[in-house]
């Protein structure tokens, strides 16, 4: 099963809280666990219906995917292929935001 990014919601991704996916990076695979599911309650970036090239595509709050990975490497903020066992890969933008004692977290966030 692979993911449409497009069309993907918040609850797409949380069947697979702390599952690892693991990000191909300039730096090599490194591996990232979901850690958590952010819903931006106010954004209206998708609130309303969607169509291009007559494609539609329904409404959607805007979210963030939380991935928890190791201190070393510290990817930076990069597009980069996140494969996972389940739902295949996907090309995100995947960003660094906070160094902590034991893990550096990244978020990949979805208008």
């Amino acid at each position: 099963m692979s993911i449409d990014l497009i069309t993907a919601t918040s609850e797409s991704f949380a069947p697979y809280m702390g599952e690892t996916f693991t990000a191909q990076s300039a730096a090599g695979p490194v591996p990232l666990t979901l850690d958590n599911i952010k819903i931006f309650e106010g954004s209206t970036v998708r609130d309303n219906d969607l169509t291009i090239g007559g494609v539609h595509y329904p409404p959607r709050k805007a979210f963030a995917l939380t991935f928890e990975g190791p201190r070393e490497p510290v990817l930076e903020s990069e597009t980069v292929t996140l494969e996972h066992a389940r739902l295949g890969d996907m090309t995100v933008l995947l960003s660094p935001f906070r160094q902590d004692q034991t893990c550096m977290l990244y978020e990949v966030v979805f208008n």
